[in-house]
């Protein structure tokens, strides 16, 4: 009997060993090491550095991975309860870059992480870690800078029902997504992935930065997009694209928009403008009085 009774806690112990380790796996950055003068998370990520064309140890893009796929966790969530509460993906994508403004603030890593008792110049967070630091139910603000809100945005997007891409610009990190159906952007990017035009700029490092709205210091293209795709694999030199910006959205290549019903569409703009430029000259002339009998 007194066997039996131990073969039944060693089992429970070895049920509560399991599930401690499924969940420990799913918790981003267990710990960190210094190596010469940066400092690596356990996925080998350097936190110190963003890389060079997205080669890893850097942070760009890879550290998005850490808190996608098998690693998802809360920012991830927070995506799909989006997701559930906004059926149309226009008014889901604002309201998701409105939370995140509402949520973080802009502030130096020198001022908010210490190593070692050494302040960090450069300090990377995943999305998790990110998301943890606010409190929506205390009103407690995260503060983080350009890659912490691209990589939160990035996890929250993906969750969301998002294709998105992280931006890696001189001195900034940025995010796009593809939405092609969004009126208001300034610049509808096509990063020659194939899909043409239709990635819009989010910015949230700004509480008023609409969506679409790309800084004029970027509408060169002179960054990399690199998109992020559901997964938990780190991978050493991931694709980067080279973008082109399109001020203009070119409707016909969303479906549904057959050539012809564009082209009547400009033609009839174009009589209403005309029409309308007639009378405003018409009334103009009118009302200087000794023009009056040039009408």
């Amino acid at each position: 009997m007194k066997q039996l009774r131990y073969l039944i806690l060693f089992l429970l112990l070895c049920s509560l060993t399991a599930a401690f380790v499924k969940t420990a796996s799913a918790v981003p950055a267990s710990g960190f090491s210094q190596q010469s003068d940066d400092w690596y998370d356990n996925w080998g990520i350097d936190r110190n550095d963003a890389g060079y064309y997205g080669a890893i140890p850097g942070y760009i893009p890879n550290l998005a991975h850490e808190t996608l796929g098998d690693n998802k966790e809360l920012a991830y969530s927070i995506g799909q309860q989006f997701e559930t509460q906004y059926s149309d993906k226009v008014n889901r994508a604002t309201a998701i870059l409105k939370y995140i403004q509402t949520w973080t603030e802009y502030g130096y890593d020198s001022d908010n992480f210490i190593r070692n008792g050494f302040a960090q110049d450069e300090w990377a967070q995943n999305a998790d870690e990110f998301a943890h630091a606010f409190n929506t139910s205390a009103g407690v603000k995260a503060i983080g800078d350009c890659e912490d809100m691209a990589f939160l945005c990035g996890t929250i997007y993906v969750g969301a029902g998002f294709d998105a891409a992280i931006i890696d610009a001189p001195e900034h990190c940025a995010l796009l997504i593809w939405l092609p159906e969004f009126s208001n952007a300034n610049d509808y990017w096509d990063i020659n992935d194939g899909r043409g035009q239709g990635w819009i700029w989010v910015e949230a490092t700004g509480s008023a930065n609409p969506l679409g709205w790309t800084p004029s210091d970027f509408e060169d293209g002179a960054w990399m997009a690199y998109p992020i795709a559901n997964s938990s694999e780190i991978v050493a030199q991931p694709e980067g694209f080279q973008p082109t910006s399109v001020s203009t959205l070119d409707i016909s290549s969303i479906p549904g928009f057959p050539l012809e019903s564009i082209v009547i569409g400009l033609l009839l703009a174009m009589g209403i403008i005309y029409i309308t430029k007639k009378k405003s000259s018409a009334s103009f002339i009118t009302s200087k009085g000794t023009l009056k009998q040039t009408h």
